[in-house]
Order: C-alpha cells, then structure tokens, then sequence
C-alpha cells in the first residue's frame, strides 16, 4: 500500500503561515492553508480508499476499471478508449487488464469485424465480484460526507468545481508557456 503522497500529516497551525507572511510580502497565508488543508484531506481520503479497497480485495484502478466496463454494452469497450476514459496510459490499462483477465473477471476478444481491435467485457464473476463491493463500499464513501447537509455537499461540489476549473485554465497556460 503506498504511503501519504504531500506527507502532511501535521500541518503547522495558521498563525505560522501569518508570520512567515511578514517575511515574504506576496505570501497569502489564507491561500498557503487552504491549499495544504485540501492536500491533506485529499491524501488522507486517498489513503482510506485504498484501505477500504484492500479489504474488500481489490485496488483503487481495478475496481474503477471494472465500474467502467458494468457501465459498457458488450463489445463497446476497447483498451484504447478505456485509457482515453480513465486519463492512464495504454500500458498503464494493458497491465490492469492483464490481471483483471487473469483472475477471470473480465475478457479479451477479438472485433468480429475488424480483427486487430481488441474488444473488453466484464464476464459474470466480475460482475459477482462488483456485486459483492458495492454495498459496502457505497455505505463507506457515504459515510465520508454523512456529516454535510445537503446545502453544505452542494456548496462543497461547487467549490470544488471551481477549483478544478481554475486547475484546468492553470494547466493551459503551462502547455503554453512549455510549447
């Protein structure tokens, strides 16, 4: 299991970002520790999940894989399009796929029309074997944001949103500045 990827487990209190804001003028300590509060929620949830996951024998990547292809009519997905989907590489979805295939729960077939594209499906143990995590996972994430009325999970997906939206434009200007 990997460890915590900021390794923020104790961040400093919000008084110490106020004082190294008097040493560096242009230091938003307001900004500082939001930003590393959300790192280490992030890493914590990430954490968790992947804990949960273990226990129910699985991993983050399969288990995402496998929701993906429940989701797919038979013979609609491809490794290719399944890569596109999760944002991964090829070789990154040829290794998930190789010990999906290996543990029975999906399969590989030829197209019947065209014979170099590889079509996926989940076979019926992996649809057991999703069956069977569902419930409990489901029952976990939900217990995560169980503390939030509706108001605050709608303020909190917006919010949300409008960070990663500013994630996004951040990250074009970087293509641009790199190209």
């Amino acid at each position: 299991m990997r460890g915590p990827v900021t390794l923020l487990k104790g961040l400093p209190r919000y008084e110490v970002f106020l004082e190294e804001a008097k040493h560096f003028p242009g230091l938003d300590a307001s900004a500082c520790y939001t930003f590393l509060q959300l790192l280490r929620t992030g890493d914590e949830l990430l954490a968790l999940d992947e804990q949960v996951l273990a226990s129910y024998g699985t991993r983050h990547g399969r288990f995402n894989l496998l929701m993906m292809l429940m989701k797919c009519a038979k013979g609609e997905a491809t490794p290719a399009g399944l890569a596109d989907k999760t944002g991964v590489t090829r070789a990154t979805i040829s290794g998930l796929l190789d010990g999906l295939e290996r543990d029975g729960l999906i399969e590989r077939c030829p197209d019947p029309e065209d014979r170099r594209l590889i079509r996926v499906n989940l076979t019926d143990a992996g649809q057991s074997f999703l069956d069977k995590i569902r419930p409990g996972y489901c029952r976990w994430f939900t217990s995560i944001v169980e503390p939030l009325d509706e108001d605050e999970r709608q303020q909190l997906v917006f919010l949300l949103e409008k960070i990663r939206t500013r994630l996004s434009e951040l990250a074009q200007v970087r293509e641009v500045q790199s190209a």
